[in-house]
């Protein structure tokens, strides 16, 4: 068997297998962290699958801890910290997205390629548990957190939106605005909500349908 025949089939096979282990791995952490505490609780006001729009499939469904935020900033101690002090105890996040995703790898590959100029559509709802009422609403009115090194990408609060609070985020490339995502949030209790739509190119996503889907989330919590 010749070297490049060797090196084609170690190259296929990294093609097919990488985003099968990942999908694996996420499949085992994904099931392990919705059975911490308070977790089913707040995945039952999330999406059903036939309620988002059409072509959209799930991405993800998990539970976000503190701990994991930490671990992913620059400053684990010092982020712990604040979200302890905040009064965060639990969140939830689910995604879906068109195209479907087929792991980081072929994602990516996809995009450079056939889906270069197919437009890109997703929806995420995150719901996070305070300890109090008071500390939902204090973390409703946070300012967003941006990435001061990227001039690209532009947050604006544009007032409400059925009745939530309404923030527009768009990227843009040589002055124009190639992606646009709306997000809705409030905060129900001791829950604060956040449902967002991203679309790629701009307008791609419906805001009627975020409002929609922001609606059902809103209505399970009460």
């Amino acid at each position: 068997m010749s070297t490049g025949l060797i090196v084609g089939i170690i190259i296929i096979l990294l093609v097919v297998g990488v985003p099968i282990l990942q999908a694996l791995i996420r499949a085992v952490q994904r099931r392990r962290s919705l059975g911490a505490a308070g977790v089913m609780e707040l995945r039952a006001a999330g999406l059903r699958g036939d309620e988002v729009p059409r072509g959209l499939a799930r991405q993800a469904a998990e539970a976000v801890t503190s701990e994991e935020i930490a671990l992913a900033d620059d400053n684990p101690e010092a982020t712990i910290a604040q979200l302890d002090a905040s009064g965060r105890v639990i969140g939830y996040r689910e995604s879906f997205r068109d195209p479907r995703s087929l792991g980081e790898f072929m994602d990516w590959l996809l995009t450079q390629t056939i889906y270069r100029s197919r437009a890109h559509r997703r929806v995420e709802v995150e719901l996070t548990r305070y300890e109090s009422a008071e500390q939902a609403s204090e973390a409703l009115e946070m300012a967003p957190q941006l990435d001061a090194s990227d001039g690209s990408v532009a947050v604006e609060d544009v007032g409400e939106r059925g009745g939530v609070l309404a923030r527009e985020w768009t990227r843009t490339e040589d002055g124009s605005a190639v992606q646009r995502m709306l997000e809705l949030r409030w905060a129900s209790g001791d829950v604060v909500a956040v449902v967002r739509g991203d679309s790629e190119p701009s307008g791609a996503l419906e805001d009627d349908e975020v409002q929609r889907l922001a609606g059902l989330v809103k209505g399970r919590l009460g």
